[in-house]
């Protein structure tokens, strides 16, 4: 029987504030539509609408962009394992559309306070106008940017950073800490980034070559420590990647839970009385795709293979490249969603959906994996001596795990 006192003070809270109940108290920017995603609904531009919730806000984040390298993403995968978390969304629309004009990636990191951190990747699904101007709207409004330099030679770092040089001599620029980390080593990075900052009040700072994500984050991380004082003031990150997230909550879905006790009285029956063991719940995460995905990899012309969570757009397991599983996993379920949508539209939705598309020197088939809902699979295949016809029958004979 329940005690007299929990019924007299049962644990339940009216709130009255409906962003609380949603957990939209923190001045954040959009409003959290998952646990993984963010939504922000604008009017107009895109990054218009951006740059005035960052306005608004106040907000402190970080701002990571690749200049002839892909490393941004990698960054955020790298930081979300060490906590056993997911790379956010946030998903721009447009008011009265669903389909999302940007799709931009991010983590939350912690300071010493408790208070969040999110560094954004400007790898952004979207349109390439509304990417550029994207890109400079979070580097602009970062408390700390940071650039990811690639292996470039002289000429092409310079036609690179040219549009960022103009965004910053024309301004608003209120960001005025620039952290320049080379994943490379050429020898042009020091002259053409310190330009940069030439005429205007922005810092340029510049890192020794930096070949691994922890070494990038050490960086980065020591810098925001650095801007803001010393450790104890509260406002310092974690320098640690494995700890530098939170690790995420359970969702009450998935709590762990316990029979309750079938005998009298309280005490549970003997285990003769309740047979064998329960078989144990499977755990997500657990199925060993990397053996499926190299014998995937086996077909003729095959460039590179990966299988993805369609909800989440991560990868399970990858094999060849480039591109980058990461890249594979998002552009893989952002075509597969885009067929679906199509589909519907011209009223043929039905059934599962599969593509196949040809470019002059390229094939990608993408289908989802059989018993595996939610799961898909992206095959590059070189256009000679690859063939989408025989490969696609050679992928349904191919056996998933189980």
């Amino acid at each position: 029987m329940p005690r007299r006192d929990d019924l007299a003070a049962p644990a339940t809270l009216i709130v009255a504030d409906r962003d609380a109940y949603l957990g939209q108290g923190r001045h954040d920017i959009g409003r959290r539509v998952a646990g993984d995603q963010v939504e922000l609904v604008v009017a107009g531009d895109a990054a218009a609408a951006l740059q005035r919730e960052f306005e608004q806000h106040a907000a402190e984040f970080i701002a990571l962009h690749d200049v002839g390298t892909d490393a941004s993403l990698r960054l955020l995968s790298a930081l979300a394992v060490g906590a056993g978390a997911r790379v956010q969304r946030l998903m721009v629309r447009r008011q009265g559309h669903g389909v999302a004009l940007a799709v931009l990636q991010f983590v939350e990191t912690r300071r010493a306070d408790g208070t969040a951190v999110r560094l954004y990747a400007t790898d952004i699904s979207a349109d390439g106008a509304t990417r550029a101007a994207l890109a400079r709207v979070l580097l602009g409004w970062s408390r700390l940017g940071v650039l990811l330099l690639g292996d470039l030679s002289g000429h092409a770092l310079g036609a690179a950073l040219t549009p960022l040089r103009e965004a910053i001599t024309r301004g608003p620029w209120p960001n005025r800490e620039l952290l320049v980390v080379p994943l490379g080593a050429s020898s042009a990075a020091a002259a053409q980034t310190s330009a940069l900052a030439a005429g205007t009040p922005l810092q340029v700072h510049i890192t020794p070559q930096a070949g691994k994500p922890s070494q990038v984050w050490d960086f980065v991380s020591g810098t925001w420590n650095r801007q803001h004082g010393p450790l104890a003031s509260g406002h310092a990150l974690e320098t640690d990647i494995a700890r530098a997230l939170p690790a995420p909550s359970v969702p009450w879905s998935e709590a762990t839970t316990e029979p309750m006790p079938l005998g009298a009285g309280g005490t549970p029956p003997a285990r003769s009385a309740l047979g064998a063991a329960p078989r144990a719940m499977p755990v997500p995460g657990a199925t060993r795709w990397q053996s499926y995905v190299e014998r995937c990899a086996a077909l003729e012309g095959a460039l590179a293979v990966c299988v993805f969570d369609l909800h989440s757009k991560e990868p399970l397991a990858a094999c060849g490249g480039p591109p980058a599983a990461a890249r594979l996993a998002e552009q893989g379920s952002t075509l597969l969603a885009g067929a679906a949508d199509a589909l519907r539209a011209l009223g043929l939705a039905g059934g599962r959906e599969e593509l196949a598309v040809s470019a002059p020197d390229h094939h990608l088939l993408l289908r989802p994996v059989p018993g595996h809902p939610g799961v898909a699979l992206l095959l590059v295949l070189a256009a000679t001596p690859g063939n989408p016809m025989l490969a696609r029958l050679q992928l349904e004979r191919t056996e998933p795990p189980g």
